[in-house]
C-alpha cells in the first residue's frame, strides 16, 4: 500500500502549471529534454551502425520509416507523456476525446475511398449533346429546356 502511495506522489509531486506563461515554459523545457535525449539516441544508432564490428550484425533498414517514425511516433509519445502526468479523471477524458477523434478520422478515410469506388459502380456514361447513356444500365437520359 505504501509503495502505490510512494509512486503516485512521485508521479504528481511537480505542481502543475498555473498560467499560460508557466505553460508554456514548461512545455519547452520539455521538448529540450525530449530533443536532446533524441539526438542522444541517434547518434548512439548512428555510432552501432556505422562501427564496422556491427555493421554485419544491423539489418539494413530503409530512411523512409525513420522519418515517419520521427514524425507521428515521436508526436504520439509526448501525447502519451502528458496524459500519463494528468489526474486519472482528466486522463480517462483525454483517452475518450482522442479515440473520438482518431474514429472520426477513421470514418472519414472510409468515406473517402468509398467515394471512387461509388463512381465505378454506377458505370460509366457517354453523353451526345442532349442524351445521356449510361453504360452499365444501358439507360438514356435526355434532357430538354424548361418551356
Amino acid at each position: 500500500m505504501s509503495m502505490s502511495l510512494k509512486r503516485n506522489q512521485l508521479r504528481y509531486s511537480k505542481p502543475p502549471p498555473q498560467n499560460r506563461q508557466e505553460l508554456l515554459q514548461s512545455i519547452e523545457r520539455d521538448r529540450g529534454v525530449l530533443g536532446a535525449y533524441l539526438q542522444k539516441l541517434n547518434s548512439q544508432q548512428e555510432d552501432i551502425t556505422t562501427s564496422p564490428a556491427s555493421a554485419p550484425l544491423a539489418p539494413s533498414t530503409p530512411s523512409a520509416p525513420v522519418q515517419q517514425r520521427c514524425s507521428y511516433d515521436l508526436f504520439f509519445e509526448s501525447a502519451c507523456i502528458t496524459v500519463k502526468n494528468l489526474p486519472p479523471k482528466l486522463a480517462a477524458e483525454a483517452k475518450s476525446r482522442i479515440s473520438q477523434i482518431i474514429s472520426e478520422f477513421e470514418i472519414r478515410a472510409i468515406e473517402m475511398e468509398a467515394l471512387p469506388h461509388q463512381g465505378q459502380a454506377m458505370g460509366k456514361s457517354r453523353s451526345t449533346g442532349d442524351t445521356l447513356v449510361d453504360d452499365k444500365s444501358e439507360i438514356v437520359y435526355e434532357f430538354h429546356p424548361c418551356p
